[in-house]
């Protein structure tokens, strides 16, 4: 396993007499997208304000390149960037002036900020729209340019926390497409939350899954759905969408996790190819029509629900 970049060992966090984060361990190396997931209020926001430096543990510590972040909040302040729910943007100023801004607050040179302005711009996608008021921009595009804020010193490491928060479908995908090119050609470690578990799946190399607290399980997406279940999903509609024929043959050579689900029949299985010759088998005996079938692992989502229905 490669170094970790950032490490919280044994983190807890209060709130006078509120246990909010209970002995979090949690690695994270370079280049990651990592992703927090848990319900409201779980502790997903604090723990990414200890990380930046908003907050200090009352015990445990968090390391960044094997320094304590608490010895170093100068260097945690020019190598990270954050994008909070709330953003950071000025609704009257134009994008341009928003990210001259930010760059005067990093202490960048006139040239470096009208540079970074431009690259910044292009890697976004709102080089058009940098005379325009942030107040003029849609709910995508401020989102875009709270997190072109975040970049303007060019950081190592990249926090947003709930960054396709109350985003249609189309908005959440394309900036879930920014993320990863972010990742992708800057090079920027990038730590995220969400409660979104789908988009987590899609994005993240790594993800930790927060309960009352404490971590409960992390790992891959790959890695978490081995873990919590060996069995492949597969998912059957046919035409005449009649499946006790089906379901009857099945149980009796053993399968017990099949299950029916809006007009389809979803089946559990450690052998998946076994299992659906059989099926194919069986539909082409009764000469029935496929609609759809499909093998897949366990969602992200099912992992995390029955991981929280056990602690």
């Amino acid at each position: 396993m490669a170094e970790a970049l950032i490490e919280l060992k044994d983190v807890v966090k209060k709130f006078k007499n509120r246990l909010v984060l209970n002995g979090i361990n949690m690695k994270i190396e370079d280049k990651d997208i990592f992703g927090i997931i848990g319900v409201s209020g779980s502790g997903k926001t604090t723990i990414l304000n200890l990380v930046i430096g908003f907050l200090r543990t009352n015990s445990g510590t968090i390391v960044y390149n094997n320094k304590k972040i608490s010895s170093m909040q100068g260097i945690v302040n020019q190598t990270f960037g954050f994008a909070s729910q709330a953003g950071s943007y000025y609704q009257k100023l134009t994008v341009e002036e928003n990210l001259e801004f930010f760059g005067r607050m990093y202490n960048m040179n006139y040239a470096d900020i009208k540079d970074r302005i431009t690259e910044i711009l292009n890697l976004i996608d709102l080089i058009d729209s940098r005379n325009k008021l942030a107040s003029q921009l849609s709910t995508g595009m401020q989102r875009r340019l709270d997190i072109a804020c975040a970049l303007m010193h060019s950081p190592r490491v990249l926090i947003l926390d709930e960054p396709t928060e109350d985003l249609d479908p189309i908005l959440r995908k394309e900036l879930l497409a920014l993320i990863r090119k972010i990742n992708d050609e800057q090079g920027t470690t990038i730590i995220m939350t969400s409660h979104l578990l789908g988009e987590i799946e899609l994005i993240c190399n790594k993800i930790a899954i927060l309960n009352n607290g404490r971590i409960i399980q992390q790992g891959s997406p790959d890695s978490l759905k081995d873990e919590y279940s060996k069995n492949y999903e597969l998912s059957l509609q046919t035409k005449n969408q009649d499946y006790e024929w089906i379901k009857k043959h099945l149980a009796m050579h053993g399968h017990n996790k099949i299950f029916d689900k809006k007009h389809r029949i979803i089946v559990y299985s450690e052998k998946p190819e076994s299992t659906m010759r059989t099926m194919l088998a069986l539909i082409k005996e009764k000469d029935e029509k496929i609609v759809e079938l499909s093998l897949n692992k366990p969602s992200l989502e099912e992992v995390f629900e029955a991981l929280t229905r056990k602690h």
